[in-house]
């Protein structure tokens, strides 16, 4: 019944562009992006989903990222088979119901973690264009994130593989990052549905601040050959805000900057309030050098969350006229809920997903029983999302 409604209720979304801090449509009026991050639809993080990382219990780890699941599977059950597994993956952790949830909840977007190289993928393009489709069914914007970049950004496995950190010592990788984003960016110019370009996530691997902006200067000067308006997201690597460039001295336009909030050296719920609003006064001021809007890509109260706690949270970046999406919809490692890192969970003992052992058949099995309405979400981590 959700789908079928979902089908239906197809909103024309204005495209976005920045005016001073603010984010704002065509006639000038504000908006605030408010959402969640679709985390490992596109780039499966091992320790928030249900895959066994290990063969045995006295076996290292040998599943770390995207790229050591899937060529674990190709070597043996086979290319073709792992496509088909890989496939059901993507055609079930998230559907056209998740959108329409997150819609539901009175958000107003998703951000999209990508690889670089899911468009080099055969049908890749496709889905992804699938993907915004299905936002565009809800009305919901599009912040499409490119989490892994060519060589990777940083050593942490979310850039689909880790302990490479190359995109900053090989010239080659940057020029790559050029080419995929002109390729991303000559697909979605005429698409309001996507309406920020996320650079890349978290480049904590850069060696330098300066190093860090040559290669947005260089990505952005890229971007703008073929599309001049969309707004682009700089973000600060965790090196600090202070460190960023003010926008006009490089002379980019329609930028935003992107921090993520986490505090994991919190001990109670209220510490991480605590911290926003300790903190929070330095950036605005910051911001108001840059003239740029905020947009917060990332956060989430844990070790010490609180349903409460989070919505003082949200409402306290709101205040600032800061966006914001959460990390992230959903979340199980193979031994079962990780926190309260997923909205959604499964209510139960969950039947993880074995990559050396497991059948074919056994695994899509599996990955087909992790569709989100097979799991649940504490009612008050709903309420704390929610928008009305």
């Amino acid at each position: 019944m959700l789908l079928a409604t979902a089908l239906l209720t197809y909103q024309a979304l204005a495209p976005l562009h920045t005016k001073g801090e603010n984010l704002v449509d065509p006639s000038g009026k504000t908006v605030l992006l408010r959402g969640i991050n679709f985390g490992s639809w596109f780039v499966e993080e091992i320790w928030m989903t249900p895959w066994k990382n290990k063969e045995s219990e006295s076996a290292k780890e040998t599943v770390r990222d995207h790229d050591s699941l899937w060529s674990t599977i190709e070597k043996r059950l086979g290319h073709d088979a792992m496509i088909r597994v890989r496939n059901t993956w993507r055609d079930n952790w998230i559907t056209q119901e998740d959108f329409h949830r997150v819609k539901s909840m009175g958000l107003n977007h998703i951000r999209l973690p990508i690889l670089h190289d899911l468009i080099d993928e055969p049908g890749g393009e496709e889905r992804l264009k699938k993907a915004v489709a299905m936002a565009k069914r809800e009305g919901l914007y599009v912040v499409l994130d490119m989490h892994g970049c060519p060589g990777g950004q940083s050593n942490e496995h979310h850039t689909g593989k880790e302990n490479r950190n190359r995109l900053w010592f090989d010239v080659e990788n940057i020029s790559e990052m050029e080419r995929k984003w002109t390729r991303l960016a000559t697909m979605f110019r005429d698409d309001p549905t996507v309406a920020v370009y996320d650079i890349m996530n978290e480049p904590m691997g850069a060696p330098n601040p300066a190093m860090l902006h040559l290669v947005y200067d260089r990505v952005i000067r890229a971007i703008r050959k073929v599309d001049p308006n969309k707004v682009v997201l700089v973000d600060d690597g965790y090196k600090g805000f202070d460190t960023t460039p003010h926008p006009n001295v490089p002379g980019w336009t329609n930028v935003a900057f992107s921090l993520h909030f986490y505090n994991f050296d919190a001990k109670t719920p209220e510490d991480h309030l605590k911290n926003r609003l300790k903190e929070d006064p330095k950036i605005r001021e910051l911001q108001g050098y840059r003239n740029s809007p905020i947009y917060v890509g990332e956060f989430q109260l844990e070790p010490q969350y609180s349903a409460l706690g989070t919505k003082e949270f949200t409402a306290e970046m709101s205040k600032q006229g800061w966006s914001w999406c959460s990390w992230a919809w959903k979340a199980c490692g193979a031994g079962g809920p990780v926190g309260n890192w997923g909205l959604y969970r499964p209510g139960g003992k969950i039947d993880a997903a074995d990559p050396f052992h497991d059948s074919e058949a056994d695994l899509i099995r599996k990955i087909k029983s992790y569709r989100t309405e097979n799991w649940m979400s504490p009612k008050d981590n709903v309420a704390a999302l929610t928008i009305h």
